[in-house]
This record gives structure tokens, C-alpha cells and sequence, in this order.
């Protein structure tokens, strides 16, 4: 039986001021890569985001084809990670405006999601993503931006077959049910 062609790309975001990880992915195709910035590059906070946000859009296929899905904010647990929160909050809100204002479906989800998407349970450590990005999709990450991004483009190509009523009985039960509680619970634009 011939498998009918896939007609659309997914994409994960793990955005990070410092190593923004990207991910692509189209049928058994994937690209994935950091985007390294620092701050001494740019002549200010603003123009390092906005060079962040333009680097994303220019990465990504036309939106008909894509489905997009973004890490959520980081809460910092304590005082001394405020400063970064800022930051992140700052990058998440102008790639998050450039994706909605360039008409790209995208999802916002939570770490754990992504987390209990790739492993079965949202209590893995940060680092043990590259592992298990490896052991479920041979696919050999370089760093943990670039592991949730694979795992966020795969999340993506899930949400979209559900969306669009394909068949999803090739994949595992519990990365339906978070594809599902995604769509349910999650932001979603577009």
C-alpha cells in the first residue's frame, strides 16, 4: 500500500536568547539547529529579539504548511532567575506577535507537556531530553534547546493530524492523549 504523500511541515520552537533551538520537520525529514546570540552582537535588547524573531520566520516554510509549537514562558523558582524570566518573556512575546502576525498556526505548551510528550511522564530532567530524543526518533541532538525542539516539532505533526482527522494509529497513546490536552487547554493562534 503506498503511503500518501505528507503535504505539511511541523515546527518546534525552544526559544532562549542565548541558543534558540529550531526544529522542522516534513514526513521522515528533519532539521534541527541552535541559533547562538549574544548580547555584545546587537546594540540593544530590541534589536537582538527582533534579529531572534526574523531569523525564526525566515526558517520556517510558508504558514499553509506549518504548524508551529512554542515553549511557554519560564516562571522562574527563584529571585536570582528573575532577570532571565524578563528576558524570556520578552523573546517569547516578539517571535510569538511575528509567527501570529505572519498568519502561522502555532500552540503555546508547557515544559512538563513537552516533557510527558517525549518520555510518558513530565518528571524528566532537562538533560535527559537528549537521550530521550534519541532513543525514541534517532535523531541526535547537540544541546537540550534543540532536543525540545525536535520534541515540539513532533508534538506539532501530532496536533496537526488530529486536527485535520488523519489517521494516528502509529503513534503511541500517551502522545495522543498530550496532543489532545494540548488542543484542549493550551494557547493556540491562527
Amino acid at each position: 500500500m503506498a503511503r500518501t504523500p505528507v503535504s505539511f511541515t511541523t515546527a518546534g520552537l525552544d526559544l532562549s536568547l542565548t541558543g534558540t533551538g529550531i526544529c522542522r520537520k516534513r514526513g521522515v525529514l528533519t532539521d534541527f539547529w541552535t541559533l547562538k546570540t549574544k548580547p555584545k552582537d546587537f546594540e540593544c535588547d530590541l534589536a537582538r529579539l527582533r534579529h531572534i524573531a526574523d531569523k525564526v520566520l525566515t526558517a520556517l516554510p510558508p504558514p499553509s504548511t506549518c504548524l508551529v509549537v512554542v515553549e511557554d514562558f519560564f516562571t522562574p523558582s527563584n529571585p536570582y532567575q528573575i532577570k532571565a524570566a524578563i528576558g524570556l518573556a520578552g523573546l517569547g512575546t516578539v517571535v510569538r506577535l511575528a509567527l501570529y502576525e505572519a498568519g502561522y498556526p502555532f500552540y503555546v505548551v508547557a515544559q512538563n507537556q513537552i516533557k510527558k510528550f517525549c518520555t510518558g511522564t513530565g518528571r524528566v530532567q532537562k538533560s535527559m531530553m537528549l537521550r530521550e530524543v534519541y532513543r525514541k526518533w534517532g535523531i541526535e541532538a547537540k544541546d537540550d534547546n534543540q532536543a525540545d525542539a525536535v520534541a515540539m516539532a513532533m508534538m506539532a505533526e501530532v496536533i496537526h493530524k488530529l486536527r485535520s482527522g488523519m489517521d494516528v494509529s502509529d503513534v503511541l497513546k500517551y502522545e495522543v492523549e498530550m496532543a489532545t490536552k494540548v488542543m484542549r487547554t493550551r494557547p493556540h493562534y491562527n
